[in-house]
């Protein structure tokens, strides 16, 4: 194999991780407070009982548990508790936020149970028990 083809090789594998990478940070960077994300879950959680159904529910499902984790990364890491240095821009979070963003977190499960499922990607969706998700629901007061 030539050192073209190889560096070409190299080159496109990490274009996806340095997209992933950028996507992430510019969703970090645009959360301002919990108060903003627990505004976006809420409509993610509508948006999904509207939809119903496979790639849609997919989608929002990834979306919450997205959103979580970039959350923890801007509360240095007090939900999952390993995303802590990578913001500078700490935002507080009271104890019954926390409380919500760690219960909505341990709903957020591995799945190769997917519309679309992709098999050298990790999937990890928003699957609560019932319970679960209707204590969140209440605290974020998402519409039936």
């Amino acid at each position: 194999m030539s050192l073209w083809l190889r560096w070409s090789l190299c080159f496109a594998l990490l274009l996806p991780v340095q997209a992933q990478s950028r996507d992430l940070q510019t969703q970090v960077e645009g959360i301002r407070s919990v108060s903003q994300v627990k505004g976006q879950l809420k409509g993610l959680l509508e948006s999904q009982k509207e939809c119903g159904v496979g790639i849609c529910v997919d989608a929002l499902s990834t979306g919450v548990c997205d959103l979580v984790g970039a959350l923890d990364i801007r509360v240095d890491g007090k939900i999952i508790g390993e995303a802590s240095g990578f913001t500078d821009k700490v935002l507080p979070i009271t104890a019954p936020d926390l409380k919500l963003m760690k219960l909505i977190w341990s709903q957020c499960k591995p799945t190769n149970y997917l519309y679309t499922n992709y098999p050298s990607v990790v999937h990890v969706g928003y699957n609560p028990s019932a319970k679960a998700a209707a204590t969140v629901d209440k605290a974020l007061k998402v519409a039936p």
